[in-house]
């Protein structure tokens, strides 16, 4: 056993700290709610100049700390630490965590007697150490759980025990992509949905949670996937859609393997009928088929009809709400049958059943030239940036470029209300520019 020992000062990496605050994680950013989650638990830190680098690959290290804190862990700080790895540094941050990790036989070393901490981690790696530091019970594994995942093989188990409790998400290709490297935004995910499934008694972690939001001036709000696409179209209508890139997708009017998407109205409901009459109209025009299923249930309060239908082609998932105002909110959802469309059939289902009224939702054509008017007297101002996307509450992130201006990412928010682009830049929180209509040239 070689002895390594540590240093005193890392105690600091224990303290939770009270509020996210990492220069790179804005409050549009997918992974906002678990990395700050982690942050304020204590679990995870960012590094001097203020950033957490969260597209940065996780290492064998740093995962090993994220997982043990966040499992609840004990990790004690000794003197010194007899470890059977030769290429540990004496006095390193990670030395306690290494120590216990190998005391609970949740890592190992390699054949040549090294450790490797700096050495990147895989998702089925990390599923792995995640499983044996919580001591979960695997599922037996009897079909693939991914069709890149066999049943047979050695992370089977694994991958099936992340995919039950919504640990994990399909790529856009509905596969799992084991061998992928984590990043330390993904590594965080993963444990804050393990640590929200305890800490409130669930069964699986509900993928709608963290959502972005639409709110439409016709007086809804429905929550959507992050990399959905929103489109405009007649009628005040618009098209919430996830886009098949890996079939060339072109338009979102025909459903590809991988696509999804969920048309949406607003019924004026003249006629005045009550949400018993109208929902009986529905049932009784519906052509669905033998095998449509009707559902009368509540979303949110309002009474809803949801209509669904699987077919071969694409599935149909229609949801009828009626709104306070007696006005109906029509949603109307399919996706593919690719290796996504049960990943696909949770996230239509998902948005559906967001759906909330929003009461006095319009705003007025002057309330938008005052919002637009501080909006454009912000331009570059520093640590303000999060502020004015604030005012633009149905705003959207239409892209993200990861290089930026060279300071770090830039994100594209579209207000349709505004019917402005805001180029937002993390580093600084900073407003960098504001341009009409959706658009990503600046």
């Amino acid at each position: 056993m070689k002895k390594f020992f540590a240093a005193l000062v890392l105690s600091f990496l224990l303290a939770p700290l009270a509020a996210a605050s990492f220069s790179d994680v804005s409050e549009g950013y997918r992974y906002h709610a678990s990395i700050t989650y982690l942050e304020e638990n204590g679990i995870i830190q960012g590094y001097d100049d203020g950033t957490f680098m969260p597209d940065q690959d996780v290492t064998r290290a740093e995962a090993l700390k994220i997982i043990l804190l966040g499992s609840g862990i004990d990790v004690s700080e000794q003197d010194a630490y007899e470890l059977p790895f030769s290429d540990l540094v004496n006095d390193a941050w990670y030395l306690s965590y290494i120590a216990r990790g190998y005391e609970l036989e949740i890592v190992e070393g390699y054949d040549d007697g090294t450790f490797m901490p700096e050495q990147t981690v895989n998702l089925a790696e990390a599923l792995k150490i995640i499983t044996l530091a919580t001591d979960a019970e695997l599922p037996e594994v009897t079909e693939s759980p991914y069709d890149d995942v066999p049943a047979d093989v050695w992370y089977a188990s694994y991958a099936q025990y992340a995919k039950d409790l919504n640990l994990i998400e399909p790529e856009d290709d509905g596969l799992l992509h084991p061998d992928q490297t984590v990043s330390r935004a993904e590594l965080s995910e993963i444990m804050y949905r393990l640590m929200y499934i305890e800490e409130h008694g669930l069964e699986e972690f509900d993928i709608s949670l963290n959502w972005q939001s639409y709110q439409n001036e016709l007086g809804y709000e429905v929550k959507y996937p992050y990399d959905w696409q929103i489109l405009t179209i007649s009628d005040g209508g618009v098209v919430l859609w996830n886009k098949d890139e890996g079939h060339n997708q072109a338009g979102f009017d025909r459903q590809y393997p991988n696509s999804a998407s969920v048309s949406i109205f607003v019924h004026e409901n003249s006629d005045g009928l009550d949400s018993g009459e109208f929902f009986a109209e529905i049932i009784e025009l519906a052509d669905y088929g033998d095998d449509v299923v009707f559902e009368e249930l509540t979303v949110n309060g309002l009474y809803a009809l949801q209509v669904y239908y699987e077919r071969n082609i694409e599935p149909i998932m229609d949801m009828y709400v009626y709104m306070p105002n007696d006005a109906i909110l029509v949603m109307y959802g399919s996706h593919g049958n690719g290796a996504l469309a049960e990943h696909s059939h949770d996230q239509v289902y998902g948005i559906e059943v967001s759906a909330v009224y929003v009461e006095d939702a319009v705003t007025s054509v002057t309330e938008w030239e005052e919002i637009l008017e501080e909006a454009r007297s912000l331009i570059m101002v520093e640590e303000m940036g999060t502020y004015v996307l604030q005012l633009f509450d149905d705003r959207y992130l239409i892209e993200t470029d990861t290089i930026g201006v060279g300071t770090g990412p830039v994100d594209y928010y579209y207000s349709a209300g505004g019917d402005v682009t805001l180029k937002y830049e993390r580093s600084f929180d900073m407003i960098l520019d504001v341009a009409d209509g959706s658009t990503t040239a600046f």
